[in-house]
């Protein structure tokens, strides 16, 4: 009887004529970034989808009205124009009565909370209690404003981005932009704009003049004081016509909650990365992820830190460093 190796053994009949190789994968070649076309291939697979931006109350023309949109962040889905009279503060609740050209029926201050609420457990009990402050959620605000205000939009006036013929390398440019928002007797409106490029260059900024009295210039959060807009006479036409020669339909553009910086730019375009989509929150929509808990928790970088406010140059760079981020990430895992 012929004695079988060990090996013999483990190997089965086939062992003897079968030969094995073990071969060692070398190292994924990360590039350090994406530029030109490659970048613009490898964002397409993050472009919102339609049912995306209606979800997210990206502006859509309205069927019915030209140069008017619609956004599914309207409950009523109607457009909002300044003949609505009765008016709801979006800071503290209360109501307030305005005339058709925005006039206040009666001045009266408004009391609120800027922070948000959070919730935290103390003690086996979750009490919710405000940022601004740390008071609990039924307490007195603890800013006073001059008067009520409203986050209504007036959704007339609004422009398009058109296609444009295929360039050879099928490049149709990336950018990433930021807005800063006033609120007017009309509303919402905006105040700054600010565009970067893919190197996080800014090729376009400027203050924007409102069509409309301002009644919070919401420095806070904007950074733009009254001084600041004192000789500024762009209007929003003016920034229009500047992104409509610089974006095509095609173009990618980038950004954190996008939809609020088009709906304040009076801008209807599909082809958008949004990093709040790309990093969604874990209980999904409506709640999103802040732009600066994504840069400390992915890229380990504060940023919107500053007590006078944010800076939309700052917030538009961030989108771009945190695609090029996730393009490195996902290239390491051979996506």
């Amino acid at each position: 009887m012929q004695k079988l190796s060990h090996e013999a053994m483990l190997a089965g009949k086939q062992g003897m004529k079968t030969s094995y190789t073990l071969n060692r994968t070398g190292k994924v070649t990360v590039p350090d970034r994406y530029r030109g076309a490659e970048l613009y291939q490898k964002l397409k697979a993050f472009v919102l989808t339609q049912k995306q931006l209606e979800e997210n109350g990206f502006p859509m023309p309205c069927p019915d009205k030209h140069c008017c949109a619609v956004s599914a962040r309207d409950e009523r889905s109607k457009i909002l124009t300044t003949d609505r009279t009765e008016r709801t503060c979006c800071r503290c609740g209360a109501r307030f009565v305005v005339s058709l050209k925005g006039k206040y029926a009666v001045k009266e201050e408004c009391v609120y909370h800027w922070g948000k609420p959070w919730k935290k457990k103390v003690c086996r009990t979750w009490i919710t209690s405000y940022s601004c402050c740390s008071g609990e959620s039924n307490s007195e605000g603890c800013c006073v404003g001059e008067l009520h205000v409203s986050d209504n939009k007036n959704m007339s006036g609004f422009v398009k981005t058109l296609p444009r013929t295929p360039p050879y390398d099928g490049n149709y440019g990336v950018f990433a932009l930021d807005c800063e928002m006033a609120h007017t007797t009309d509303g919402i409106e905006l105040i700054r704009v600010t565009v970067v490029d893919e190197d996080s260059q800014c090729v376009y900024e400027s203050l924007v003049k409102p069509d409309r009295e301002v009644i919070d210039y919401n420095t806070r959060f904007s950074g733009i004081k009254e001084s600041d807009m004192a000789d500024v006479t762009t209007t929003i036409r003016d920034v229009q016509a500047v992104l409509l020669s610089m974006f095509s339909a095609q173009t990618i553009l980038l950004g954190h909650s996008l939809e609020s910086d088009l709906l304040a730019l009076k801008l209807i375009h599909y082809t958008v990365v949004d990093t709040s989509q790309v990093f969604p929150h874990r209980l999904g929509l409506p709640y999103k992820r802040a732009l600066r808990n994504l840069m400390a928790e992915y890229l380990k970088k504060i940023i919107q830190d500053s007590v006078d406010g944010h800076d939309s140059m700052e917030d538009a760079v961030a989108c771009v460093e945190l695609m090029t981020w996730k393009l490195k990430e996902d290239a390491k895992l051979g996506l």
